[in-house]
């Protein structure tokens, strides 16, 4: 089954941008302690944030971000992505192969599946510090950064198109990192081990240094060597524990003050991550194990850096972001169950795939400070992307006359270039009103050149491009220390290519958002955030299936009409100094307006309009408690519980795949006395097999069902100093 633009590759080029935790559920760096103890003393504290370009807190803005903080997510033993997503509403990590998961964020999928999605565009994007990880054909970069010295990570939920541009339909999460001090040494040593039950124990090491150079510079350096050890069988192999994933790196940053005013940040990170065999089940999605007959093993990099300088005008603050990304892999994998379940039985079909893909990108803006009755930003957004790529599926046989089955070979290019701007003015009575847009235009080109068994499928330069612009309105109300507000937003996508033959063009795709919701303060230590929301998506991009001889080729087409409406929920309660919980709930209905036309096996199919999105629970649940107590020999020890819930899903358009819900309980404790941090966890407790994704044939073909599950149950172990 030949996959598309891109080339096949369960190791996609989508590299995080640092490595994914062991288990850091310690306190942070001593540079980072005071505001930490703050935190801890109070869940319910006001938080800054930069979601609008400007910083503000966290409950004024006019529209919904989740706040996890690094410190916070190293005390809960938070490792990756597949923890922490988990704990904000209406967000659903649809998980793959390392550096292949997807985000779902209010429903916004065409495609949940890593293998049989289009090349579009993610529908939800994803930025490290400003820098937008994206890329105009394909997915782009799904980031998974470790939350070891991380400052914060924030979920904005709904279309973000005016401030951060295209591929934000459903919302966006942001990675912000723990920048250097000017004024104080700090450093952390970190080492910890990882046990996974069925599976194997592997050990991790972190470390930060923090110095000041200076008065007016500082640098601050953080490296990791991180295993997450293996838990899946491979029978074809005799492989115990394949699985296992390695990611090593670090990262640089060097901030320099030379001046009162003026204040410049230069990041550079690298990780590489090795991959031993694939991390799906298949068969029976209880057992942790697969029979392909070789390993699926494969290697990515990600290199990035950025320069981001401040320059304070008196009035107003002038920002300019320069970045870069590179990412490049190299895979080696297995299809031979997949031909088979295609009606091509053969003794073995093997994969090998290499993609590279690299991003510039400028923004400079102009920014109100702090207070005042007008708060505003205006900017210029540059970026250009290329990519290119080269897989095979081999029959080393011959049965089919050929060894190479499909032979592709991709290039792809596309700029963005935008205005956009965004303002609030307060008004009297409480009452505000803000006002925000882009305007944008995109250009893309693809080729693709190879053959399909051995057949020539090469096609012309197809080049296209887009304009438009997304506006933003909103309207506030304060009253007391609550605030009611009203929004509605835009958001856009790329249009692309299909390769063919024929090749075939498909638009961009856009979404309004409209979305109202209330931030109380009933009681002195309570905050309760209610949203609610309805997003129409036109000229949606879905994934269709057509066939081409053996093969069923995917593609995308603007299929029309979707929508999705939601009810989103958060509290948080201080009960006292000792004990206080959180919890949040998210019910969302994603579904089409419109009739999709596709492919079940050899004929074509209508799929009738009211079919569900793929990849998002009608309902998702977040229970979290935490107990601060006096531990041994004077430490301060630190118990927290956290219960997370996953309705049911469908993993494709089609409804063949359908997961059902489970749920996750994990435990951490961990103590600290002076330097020292002692900690353990244990994650999914009751050791439950839940399915976050599946991969499977347009068919519907139930003998060919691959599952990736939530990990296991895992015991994690760290001991932490600071210095």
């Amino acid at each position: 089954m030949a996959r598309p633009q891109h080339p096949p590759s369960r190791l996609t080029v989508l590299g995080a941008a640092l490595a994914t935790a062991g288990l850091v559920v310690s306190l942070p760096a001593a540079a980072q302690q005071s505001s930490a103890t703050k935190a801890e003393a109070d869940t319910t504290q006001t938080v800054v944030i930069s979601a609008n370009k400007r910083l503000e807190t966290q409950r004024e803005v006019a529209g919904t971000v989740s706040v996890l903080q690094g410190s916070d997510l190293e005390r809960r033993g938070a490792r990756d992505q597949e923890d922490f997503l988990k704990l904000t509403p209406g967000v659903q990590l649809n998980r793959g192969d390392p550096n292949g998961s997807g985000i779902t964020i209010r429903g916004l999928s065409s495609q949940a599946s890593p293998e049989s999605g289009g090349a579009q565009q993610n529908a939800s994007g994803s930025y490290l510090e400003d820098v937008p990880l994206a890329s105009p054909i394909g997915k782009g970069l799904v980031a998974d950064i470790l939350p070891f010295d991380l400052d914060r990570i924030e979920v904005l939920r709904g279309p973000q198109g005016a401030l951060f541009g295209s591929g934000s339909l459903g919302g966006a999460v942001r990675y912000l990192l723990a920048k250097p001090e000017l004024k104080a040494f700090g450093a952390t040593v970190q080492v910890g081990a990882s046990s996974v039950s069925q599976g194997k124990t592997a050990a991790s090491l972190y470390g930060m240094v923090n110095a000041p150079l200076g008065d007016t510079a500082a640098v601050r350096v953080v490296a990791f060597d991180r295993t997450a050890p293996g838990y899946i069988d491979n029978k074809g192999t005799n492989t115990k524990d394949a699985n296992e994933v390695r990611q090593t790196g670090g990262r640089v940053l060097f901030t320099v003050k030379p001046v009162r005013n003026l204040t410049a940040t230069f990041v550079a990170s690298t990780q590489k991550t090795r991959q031993d065999d694939f991390s799906y089940v298949f068969g029976d999605p209880k057992k942790l194990e697969h029979d392909n007959p070789s390993l699926g093993r494969g290697t990515s990099q990600f290199d990035f850096s950025s320069l981001t300088v401040d320059y304070d005008l008196g009035g107003a603050i002038l920002t300019s972001v320069t970045g870069y990304w590179k990412a490049k892999s190299n895979s080696a994998g297995d299809d031979t169950k997949l031909f088979a379940t295609l009606g091509l039985p053969l003794p073995i079909v093997s994969r090998s795939a290499a993609s590279s893909s690299d991003a510039k990108s400028q923004e400079l803006r102009i920014s109100s400070k702090p207070g005042g009755s007008f708060s505003w930003v205006a900017g210029l957004f540059y970026q250009t992307n290329k990519g290119s790529g080269a897989a095979k599926q081999s029959d080393p046989s011959g049965a089919f006359g050929v060894v190479d089955l499909v032979d592709l070979q991709t290039t792809s290019e596309g700029t963005e270039k935008a205005f956009f701007f965004d303002g609030e003015y307060s008004l009297a009575g409480g009452w505000s009103v803000g006002l925000g847009g882009r305007f944008y235009k995109t250009s893309t080109a693809f080729q693709q050149t190879g053959t399909v068994f051995g057949g020539p499928s090469n096609g012309p330069l197809l080049a296209g491009g887009d304009s438009g612009n997304t506006p933003k309105v909103s309207v506030k109300y304060r009253f007391g220390d609550n605030i009611w507000y009203a929004l509605a937003s835009k958001g856009y996508r790329y249009g692309g290519v299909n390769e063919g033959p024929p090749q075939s063009t498909y638009k961009s795709d856009s979404l309004w958002n409209y979305e109202t919701g209330v931030r109380l303060s009933p009681a002195k230590g309570v905050q309760l955030d209610l949203t609610a929301f309805l997003m129409d998506w036109t000229n949606a991009q879905f994934t269709y299936f057509e066939q081409r001889g053996q093969l069923a080729f995917s593609g995308i087409g603007n299929v029309g009409k979707a929508r999705s409406t939601g009810l989103e929920a958060a509290l948080r309660w201080r009960i006292n100094t000792a004990f206080d919980v959180a919890a949040s709930l998210a019910h969302i209905d994603a579904k089409t307006t419109k009739d999709v036309q596709t492919l079940a096996g050899r004929q074509p199919v209508t799929i009738a309009s009211g079919a569900r999105l793929p990849g998002t629970a009608r309902l998702q649940t977040a229970l979290q408690g935490n107990y601060r107590f006096t531990g041994p020999l004077g430490s301060a020890g630190r118990f927290n519980i956290t219960h997370t819930h996953v309705g049911e899903r469908v993993i494709d358009l089609t409804g063949f795949y359908k997961a059902p819900a489970y749920d996750t309980i994990d435990l951490g404790v961990n103590f600290n006395k002076g330097p020292w941090t002692v900690a353990a966890g244990i994650g999914n407790v009751a050791d439950k097999r839940g399915i976050m994704n599946i991969q499977g044939t347009p068919d519907g073909n139930q003998a060919f069902q691959q599952y990736y599950l939530q990990r296991p149950r895992t015991l994690d172990v760290s001991v932490r100093y600071d210095f």
